[in-house]
């Protein structure tokens, strides 16, 4: 009898129903991700942006608003998600939207960007693939732009906050694998250099920020 296949997480049930506690956890997580990118002065007016993982991004317009980038492109496999971002309206600032894979992007067609990052993305696969997505992160930025990632980190806070949830079925990623930072670093290890680290405390469910300065290209 063949097993059967793992549960991933809904995400459009997510997007249609987002928890109000969410709301408050992205406000803190968005001033988290200026703050690292202000303090090193980047990106710069003008410059490319791409979220992997963006669908319905809670991030494109404090980003925009902050460093005023020339493109934004948001890619997501979800198109209920994509399609809730279509029609925003973002006042100086080119929005572009693409049904692409973290795991293969294909459909992203543009110069290497000056900022790639994703939040809360890479967790939701086994580790060769986290460390694939990890990867393609570096495959899209330019030589001396910056990858920034945050994902769960399995402190005694985020494990009892989860428990919790499960137990009142509350949870809602069942493919959820927090991860340690040295496995993340070591994904990284080669690609760049680590510019700052922090976790995120405050969020109850730990998350872990890393912002690096893209080096050499992964090898295809």
């Amino acid at each position: 009898m063949s097993a059967s296949p793992p549960e991933v997480t809904d995400w459009s049930s997510y997007y249609r129903s987002v928890q109000p506690t969410a709301r408050l956890t992205r406000r803190y997580t968005t001033r988290e991700i200026i703050k690292a990118l202000a303090l090193h002065r980047l990106p710069a007016p003008g410059a490319r942006i791409l979220e992997f993982g963006g669908a319905n991004s809670c991030f494109l317009d404090a980003i925009v608003k902050k460093f005023h980038p020339a493109d934004y492109a948001v890619a997501d496999t979800n198109d209920y998600g994509l399609n809730l971002l279509q029609d925003r309206a973002v006042p100086g600032c080119s929005v572009s939207l693409y049904k692409d894979d973290v795991l293969a992007p294909a459909a992203v067609q543009a110069p290497r960007f000056d900022l790639v990052f994703s939040v809360g993305l890479i967790e939701h696969f086994d580790p060769p693939r986290t460390a694939l997505a990890v990867q393609n992160h570096f495959r899209m930025a330019r030589p001396g732009g910056l990858v920034l990632l945050t994902f769960p980190c399995p402190t005694m806070l985020y494990r009892s906050t989860r428990t919790v949830l499960e137990k009142t079925s509350l949870w809602r990623f069942p493919d959820e694998r927090a991860l340690q930072p040295p496995e993340v670093l070591a994904a990284i290890q080669g690609l760049g250099q680590v510019l700052f680290q922090k976790t995120l405390w405050p969020l109850m469910l730990t998350q872990h920020l890393v912002l690096v300065r893209a080096g050499k290209q992964p090898s295809e």
